[in-house]
């Protein structure tokens, strides 16, 4: 395996974002995941992702795990656009790195599983992934007060910056739900059914609104688990990951 640190892949206003590569070591270039960490989009770092990059190096991809603007410094649209950047500069260094620039995936947790869906929807292709991860992420922000727990409120309104009323456009904006189309690149949802901090219906209405679309999607939901996950429970989403992208990431 080879690994090189705070690689700088983009600089929006002034603000130097890092990511750690991990590589294989595969005589071709392998398919890489970026890995998204979670934190509510208010706290965590690139770090956080390193087990999730060793656990994928091991099957056979590479790893790129990207620092991206936090709340409430930097709002609602920042993290969207740093993952986005970081997808770019996989596919335009990918070559270089040792990666292949065809088969860019993305892999998120929480506030990170709602990044990795935004990036199976991005209208421009070059920051477009190949596969979309969503692990327990937010799809729909609308309505706090009715479809979140009272744990997430506090954390989506510094994520936006403004109030849900008299701002719900930007909340909508801000809600993989509301911006899939038919050229949505294929997402595997996983969710557990206890999870206390996103409801799981947040994951099933994404899988059936993406399918009715002509979409491809997939729908894991892990009963008994939570928002953390047990360890066998991290077994069946790694493998669950691994089988669609082996799938959709084909060469």
């Amino acid at each position: 395996m080879k690994v090189a640190t705070d690689v700088v892949f983009a600089s929006p206003d002034g603000v130097d974002l890092r990511l750690d590569l991990f590589l294989p070591g595969t005589q071709t270039p392998a398919p890489v995941v970026l890995c998204i960490h979670g934190g509510a989009w208010i706290s965590g770092d690139k770090a956080d992702c390193h087990i999730v990059a060793s656990e994928l190096i091991q099957r056979g991809y590479a790893a790129a795990c990207p620092d991206y603007r936090l709340a409430p410094l930097y709002t609602y649209p920042a993290a969207v656009e740093d993952v986005r950047a970081a997808l770019r500069f996989l596919r335009e260094r990918g070559e270089g790195l040792g990666i292949d620039p065809g088969r860019v995936a993305a892999f998120g947790n929480s506030a990170g599983g709602h990044l990795s869906a935004f990036l199976a929807l991005s209208p421009e292709p070059a920051e477009r992934a190949d596969a979309s991860i969503n692990v327990a992420g937010l799809t729909d922000l609308t309505n706090p007060s009715e479809q979140h727990a009272e744990i997430a409120w506090d954390f989506l309104q510094q994520f936006l910056g403004v109030p849900y009323v008299g701002n719900e456009e930007r909340w909508i904006e801000a809600s993989p739900l509301h911006s899939i189309h038919a050229d949505a690149a294929p997402v595997a949802n996983i969710h557990g059914t206890l999870d206390e901090v996103v409801n799981p219906s947040q994951s099933v209405r994404f899988h059936e609104a993406l399918r009715k679309a002509g979409a491809t999607s997939e729908l894991l939901l892990l009963p008994g688990e939570g928002h953390s996950f047990t360890a066998s429970g991290f077994d069946e989403v790694l493998n669950f990951a691994d089988n669609f992208l082996k799938n959709v990431l084909k060469p």
